[in-house]
């Protein structure tokens, strides 16, 4: 008979040498880990769609911000809309030719050398992410984080995974969301710094054996491995 588990039947199948009392305890527990299964799916099941509705919030969140900044700006003033000066007709053709000319080549030199802010700069780099171990091995990810706009790194599905992150779902280990990957702007002629940082995951994310501290920066560079679950992720900066 079976103790270890606190059930009161025999090992095996039912049989006819068992006891009314013994085939009560054997459907019983057969129905708690039935009950059990179709629970813990339910409950997958409704993790997933939880992921999938923050994803297209987060979505519509961004439409909304970009809609509000494009009001704050204004329309652009078409060369139609341009004000006529009064004495524009007492300008001689020549002359205004010239202006004119002048003006085109200025615009010319300006859109062919555009100054780039530090923060452009950031939003343009990149980070490719190479695993070398566990159910994703040999898998590849481009990352582009910006400034206000981390990349996702988990075993979830959801958009901001899947399009613009790392989504692990084979990976059992991994949690849902693990971590994220963050940029920030160099100072003067130096270029983007990357991060890490692990949010908090369940089992943790291992650089050379130590675990990482969760919430906390930890700055990348070109040939860090990450451990997250049973997967390596070898960092490539460029």
């Amino acid at each position: 008979m079976d103790e270890s588990v606190g059930t009161k039947f025999p090992e095996g199948e039912p049989s006819g040498q068992w006891t009314v009392e013994q085939l009560v305890n054997w459907s019983l527990h057969q129905y708690q880990q039935h009950t059990v299964h179709t629970a813990e799916q339910h409950v997958e099941s409704l993790r997933l769609q939880c992921d999938n509705d923050c994803d297209n919030a987060n979505s519509l969140l961004e439409m909304a911000r970009d809609a509000t900044a494009a009001e704050t700006t204004g329309p652009t003033t078409g060369k139609d809309d341009k004000p006529i000066d009064a004495d524009a007709e007492n300008v001689d053709p020549q002359t205004a030719g010239n202006a004119t000319n002048a003006a085109n080549a200025t615009n010319a030199d300006s859109v062919k050398s555009p100054t780039k802010t530090n923060n452009d700069a950031a939003n343009k780099s990149k980070i490719e992410i190479l695993v070398t171990s566990g159910p994703h091995a040999s898998a590849k990810f481009l990352l582009r984080p910006k400034s206000d706009a981390p990349c996702y790194v988990g075993r979830s599905k959801g958009k901001k995974f899947v399009k613009n992150g790392i989504s692990l779902g084979k990976d059992a280990e991994i949690s849902t969301t693990h971590g994220k990957f963050l940029v920030e702007a160099g100072l003067g002629n130096l270029g983007p710094t990357f991060y890490f940082v692990d949010v908090g995951s369940t089992n943790g994310t291992f650089l050379e054996g130590e675990q990482l501290e969760p919430e906390k920066l930890v700055r990348l560079t070109e040939g860090m491995e990450l451990r997250l679950g049973s997967s390596n992720l070898k960092i490539m900066l460029s």
